[in-house]
């Protein structure tokens, strides 16, 4: 008779000295000796046999199909080497007599063309596929319960390696690839960049990762120092704190997820090329009153020049920014304040903008009631949950939805905290530029610019020959440069006279009226 030996073993089962490929090989080529049979081939299996989907028995299948008529049996040591899957193996075995081929063990031997060991083959081939169930469900009754205790129990995520502490199988951060990943979240949160933006980004610093990876590594909880434990039996998933350390915080992740959910909007940043064209959308065409816009070209000797100029068909007005940044600073050179007209100015808006944090306080006295209601409403599942009126899956999924919204309102309380008035800053820091105006500008970045010519000027700018022609100012502005006057006809003024006359004019100007 011509024998196939298939001996088979499963990584887990590598430690067991019953199942060890040597004493599967050894017992199986003496009974082919003892029973004279040939041996056509050995084959050695090292996969689980919960399926047939095994590398060496495609290839068993494949030699009998093409050699038909050349294997009578295939002998296996145990029942179990054979498989671990009572349906798939009375298949299989079905499959093998159209090939006139049989299979057979050495320690559990039957004789399965004989119909009253149908039952005693079906035992033997079921008692292997319920041991294997048994070790399934502890090991994955093993893993829900690690995971409960906050332990990772699979594969480390992207910015992780596993590791083990005190005995516990968990996380910590890759050195190379956690910053990375928290520079990640950081700008997808930021509503700047769009998810493929923040991928292709990673892709740049050596991180491989593919779409639907990433967008799985940003809603997966791990990187908020939690994990999900997945559903087991009645206990539904639900998020818990990790043994590992944190990449981001719960607010970074929470907005990061709104961005990649579309439920925030991306932030306006200011033109890269705002310190080169500071006075851009400040100034108007003469003729067409429309703004005038910006752009660089460069001469026949290569040399490169800007403008300020008119989009218009057929428009003539285009200025070098030269002249132009030229004749806004002579303006600002002639707004000259004493320091007495400073400290006039700013003691009279400090009065005026005491009860301008109204809002701020009264927003804050807001969130922290909607706080209270997040604060009172998850006391409220708690207790609905051991008055069983609600399953443990709806309170997982509402708690986390309430927990979310609760780490949101917290972030935002504590910036509206934090948060500094607008018109403090600008008494505090704006204020005293006007001692030296023109200095000040110099200093700033084109954003700057923008900001104080716009405190300085009420309407855009007219250009004639490159020089600002007629410029309306501010009240503000106007109130100091007649103050100003007054002062150096008269430099016994009263200060009380000036205070009244400047506090007048402030709370006629409705910009700073509370």
């Amino acid at each position: 008779m011509n024998v196939i030996c298939y001996k088979r073993v499963s990584t887990d089962e590598q430690a067991d000295r019953g199942f060890s490929l040597q004493h599967q090989e050894l017992v199986l080529i003496k009974y082919c000796e003892i029973n004279n049979h040939n041996i056509v081939n050995i084959y050695t299996e090292d996969c689980s046999g919960k399926s047939f989907d095994r590398p060496k028995w495609k290839e068993i299948m494949s030699y009998i199909k093409k050699n038909r008529g050349k294997v009578d049996l295939i002998l296996c040591n145990r029942w179990d080497r054979f498989s671990r899957n009572q349906y798939d193996s009375l298949t299989v075995i079905k499959e093998l007599r159209k090939y006139g081929v049989t299979v057979n063990t050495v320690e559990q031997p039957l004789d399965i063309e004989n119909p009253d060991n149908k039952i005693l083959l079906s035992l033997y081939l079921s008692i292997p596929e319920v041991e294997n169930d048994k070790i399934s469900m502890r090991t994955a009754e093993g893993s829900w319960r690690a995971r409960m205790e906050g332990c990772w129990t699979t594969k480390a995520p992207i910015g992780f390696d596993n590791y083990r502490d005190d005995k516990k199988s968990t996380l910590r951060p890759n050195p190379s690839e956690a910053p990375l990943i928290t520079e990640a979240f950081r700008m997808l949160a930021s509503g700047a960049y769009s998810a493929d933006e923040v991928r292709r980004w990673l892709n740049d610093n050596k991180i491989k990762i593919s779409k639907n990876t990433f967008l799985r590594s940003i809603r997966n909880p791990v990187y908020m120092g939690k994990l999900r434990t997945g559903a087991w039996k009645k206990e539904p998933s639900q998020d818990v704190m990790g043994l590992h350390p944190a990449l981001v915080s719960e607010e970074i992740f929470y907005r990061a997820n709104d961005v990649l959910n579309g439920r925030k909007r991306n932030m306006k940043f200011h033109d890269d090329k705002t310190d080169l064209y500071p006075l851009k959308g400040l100034l108007v065409c003469p003729d067409h009153k429309s703004s005038l816009t910006a752009y660089a070209c460069r001469s026949h000797t290569g040399k490169l020049h800007h403008y300020y100029l008119c989009c218009k068909d057929k428009c003539k007005h285009r200025y070098r920014i030269q002249d132009v940044h030229e004749s806004v600073e002579d303006i600002l050179s002639n707004i000259t304040c004493s320091a007495q007209i400073v400290n006039l100015y700013r003691k009279t808006l400090e009065k005026l903008f005491e009860k301008d944090d109204f809002q701020r306080k009264d927003e804050i006295q807001k969130t922290r009631r909607e706080l209270e209601k997040l604060e009172l409403r998850k006391s409220n599942l708690q207790n609905d949950l051991m008055d069983r009126l609600i399953t443990s899956h709806d309170y997982q999924d509402m708690k986390g939805r309430v927990d979310k919204d609760i780490v949101l309102i917290k972030d935002k309380l504590t910036g509206l905290q934090q948060e500094v008035s607008p018109f403090k800053i600008y008494i505090q820091k704006e204020v005293p530029m006007l001692e030296n105006l023109l200095e000040y500008y110099r200093k700033s970045d084109g954003g700057t610019k923008k900001k104080i010519l716009g405190t300085i000027f009420a309407e855009k700018l007219i250009l004639e020959k490159g020089e600002v022609v007629s410029p309306v100012f501010t009240e503000p502005i106007q109130l100091i440069l007649r103050i100003s006057k007054v002062l150096r006809r008269s430099e016994n003024k009263k200060e009380v006279d000036l205070n009244q006359s400047l506090v007048a004019t402030l709370t006629k100007n409705p910009i700073f009226r509370i």
